[in-house]
């Protein structure tokens, strides 16, 4: 045990845009003893918290303790740790967790638990969410809802379909006994829509806010918040600021209601004065009240003023008088100078004061107060609101036509303290300057747009402002862009050359362009022209391939001819004329010769014969060239050297054991033919065939003659080699005498 010691306590009063230091001095004797105190809740969630689908929950608990106190948040005995889905905060002796865009598998139980080395508690609660149930019939199918109502009956049944009374009859069944219920008849796609059934009874239907408020207004404006409620009459409604503070009618304030419509009117909102804070309204009729036993059942908002000075005020106290430090954020401590000044005042307050809030001016501010008793701090996160920053450039052209433009940007750096709304996207040309901008675009958050109604090869500016519900921020320009395509025509087609030509036909080929304009050709253009003529167009749909057939061509007229490339840019320079040609029957090669036949061979020659071609190509057949080609070579040489006129020919200069392959071609003014092959190989050998004599008919038996007449005796004879003939008479060989 020491002296009689000085010991301080610091007592730190929070309010809304407000606070105040208390510092109590009492005179006691000392011991020095450390005890760590358990943590324990001061404000609880509510125990039952109702919210719809698509909508989000904030769960608040206030806890005390020795610290360093550590706070963990369960669903169904899981433990949630900060994501997407799930904001966690811990500042201040105040855990908040936030469900965001709540669905049907968010509702459960939920508990929160505190702990410190002293000890650990816990509170527990539940998530309850309400929404629609989706339902799928065949057509032709009977539909049936039913649902079971607690209550003392009878009960009124009201069905509605998209808002819209749906009345008993052959097609509609309504129940309304014990189970509730509705019977649609022969669905059909007419009854696709959103069903809402309401029971009542003589108690009557509990107050519901079926649609919510404004919330924020600038700096002096009148401030109009109203709400739209439903229920049985009798109904009660009722406006509280900052949760304690009932709201009466008075000079600056006045209350409506009126056809379920409720409202509040401030005529001028003033950050000075009381009108900063949470304003919420509360319904009630016999049956109930929306009450904040659920969290959907207040209609709350939060009033924001986006101009002017930010004023901080806080009292404080202790002996001695305590130290003041004003912070922002961890490491910058606040100095009087430019737009900031602190002031002390005797009263034992401090104030700090802001004016002309900048976006700058954004952040955490806190206060620290301390004396040898020890020190207190309290901090306040400061967001100013302000237009929106221009957006990140450059503005991205993606594509540009003669008739429109892609573009693109990036959100801006700053957002202006609120979420961004609108981007305005606006035109101009900039040979007018003197025009107005024109808009493209003034609705949705895409950063990208597609900038329309351009002229052709106009020179445009695209400007896009970011907007927030402050107002339309600067804006971001892009360079001067011409409405074109972003891409050339190509360069003109090789020369054009004409080929199989007829009396009325010609095939025209060329080659590609040196130069495809950076995009791909996407096909030519042919024309022709007589020689003293116009150029016409022979093609009505570009040609895909490098060669096009040009038909209806007069007989005996001389044509040239061009070719333009097209991509999707525009049409080429025309290519170079082609040759003149002239259009008349087409003259070919001849086919080849028919019937192809050995008819006999010797050791040194071989007799062969043919017909004459089926087709001479439109011209005389001018004779035939015969080729050989030896066994065991892949050479043909060619035998004749004048062009055989008949279709027979010898071939000669065989050599004798050698085999040989035969084959001939038909000659027009054209060319030669392709060739006509000998079926067989011819092997140069002789043939042997025994002699044989065969006597005519005119002396087989006996010749007789007078005398002095001539005896002709005639004989056939064949063999091969050529058999030598001798003639005898009486066994005595005839010679030749005169």
């Amino acid at each position: 045990m020491q002296g009689n010691t000085l010991c301080k306590r610091l007592i730190l009063e929070l309010h809304p845009f407000f606070f105040t230091l208390k510092v109590i001095t009492v005179f006691k004797s000392l011991l020095h003893i450390f005890i760590s105190e358990p943590p324990f809740f001061t404000e609880k969630p509510e125990a039952v918290s109702l919210v719809s689908v698509g909508g989000r929950k904030v769960f608040e608990c206030k806890v005390a303790g020795t610290p360093e106190i550590s706070m963990k948040w369960f669903k169904d005995g899981v433990q949630i740790h900060q994501s997407l889905k799930y904001k966690i905060s811990f500042f201040t002796s105040v855990a908040i967790l936030e469900v965001c865009v709540v669905s049907q598998q968010d509702s459960g139980k939920y508990f929160c638990e505190a702990s410190n080395e002293a000890g650990r508690e816990s509170c527990i609660f539940e998530l309850v969410v309400k929404g629609w149930f989706s339902f799928l019939f065949v057509k032709g199918s009977t539909a049936a809802f039913a649902s079971k109502v607690a209550g003392s009956a009878p009960f009124s049944v009201t069905w509605s379909k998209d808002k819209k009374p749906v009345l008993s009859s052959q097609k509609y069944i309504i129940v309304d006994s014990e189970n509730v219920g509705l019977k649609i008849q022969d669905c059909d796609v007419d009854d696709v829509g959103t069903y809402q059934c309401v029971v009542a009874n003589e108690v009557g239907i509990p107050p519901t806010f079926i649609k919510k408020i404004k919330n924020s207004v600038r700096l002096g404006q009148q401030l109009t918040l109203t709400a739209t409620v439903n229920g049985s009459e009798p109904l009660t409604v009722s406006w509280v600021q900052d949760k304690e503070h009932i709201l009466r009618e008075d000079d600056n304030r006045r209350i409506t209601f009126e056809n379920n419509v409720v409202g509040l009117v401030v005529p001028k909102a003033d950050s000075t004065t009381s009108d900063r804070g949470e304003y919420i309204c509360k319904a009630e009729n016999r049956v109930g009240s929306a009450s904040n036993a659920n969290g959907t059942d207040f209609c709350k908002s939060k009033v924001t003023v986006k101009e002017g000075t930010a004023t901080f005020i806080a009292k404080i106290g202790g002996d001695p008088i305590p130290s003041v430090k004003w912070m922002k954020g961890k490491w910058r401590q606040i100095t009087p100078g430019g737009r900031i000044s602190i002031e002390h005042k005797a009263d034992s307050t401090t104030t700090l004061s802001i004016p002309e809030c900048q976006r700058a001016d954004t952040g955490e501010y806190i206060l620290t107060v301390s004396n040898p008793a020890g020190s207190k701090t309290v901090a306040l996160h400061v967001t100013v609101l302000d237009l929106p920053g221009p957006p990140i450039g450059p503005i991205n052209i993606m594509e540009v036509t003669p008739d429109y433009m892609m573009i693109q940007w990036r959100a801006p750096k700053d957002d202006g303290g609120t979420p961004i709304t609108n981007y305005v996207v606006e035109k101009k040309d900039v040979k007018k300057p003197w025009e107005p901008w024109s808009v493209v675009s003034s609705s949705g958050t895409v950063t990208r747009a597609k900038v329309s109604r351009l002229e052709k090869g106009r020179e445009y500016i695209v400007r896009v402002r970011a907007e927030n519900k402050i107002g339309i921020g600067a804006p971001l320009e892009s360079p001067p862009t011409i409405a074109k395509h972003m891409f050339n025509p190509p360069g003109p087609p090789g020369l054009p050359e004409c080929s199989d030509i007829t009396e009325n036909a010609v095939t025209v080929s060329w080659s590609l362009p040196d130069y495809d304009g950076g995009s791909p050709i996407s096909g030519y253009v042919v024309e022709r022209r007589e020689m003293t003529g116009k150029w016409i167009r022979v093609n009505k749909t570009p040609v895909l391939d490098l060669r096009y057939r040009v038909s209806g061509l007069f007989e005996g007229n001389t044509y040239e001819f061009r070719v333009f490339a097209e991509n999707i840019a525009g049409i080429s320079e025309p290519s170079l004329t082609s040759d003149p040609i002239k259009a008349t029957r087409a003259i070919t090669k001849p086919g080849p010769p028919g019937n192809l036949k050995l008819k006999d061979w010797s050791k040194s020659h071989a007799d062969i014969c043919w017909t004459k071609p089926t087709r001479d190509g439109g011209s005389p057949i001018l004779g035939y060239v015969i080729e050989a080609q030896k066994s065991g070579t892949a050479q043909w040489d060619r035998i004749n050297k004048d062009l055989v006129k008949m279709c027979a020919y010898r071939v000669p200069g065989l050599i004798e054991g050698l085999e040989y392959r035969i084959r001939i071609r038909a000659t027009n003014k054209v060319g030669d033919s392709e060739p006509r092959e000998l079926p067989q190989t011819i092997l140069a050998k002789d043939i042997l065939v025994p002699p044989e004599v065969v006597v005519d008919v005119s002396c087989r038996d006996s010749v007789t003659v007078r005398a002095g007449q001539i005896i002709s005796l005639i004989t056939r004879v064949k063999g091969r080699p050529d058999p030598e003939i001798t003639w005898t008479k009486d066994a005595r060989a005839l010679g030749d005498s005169r």
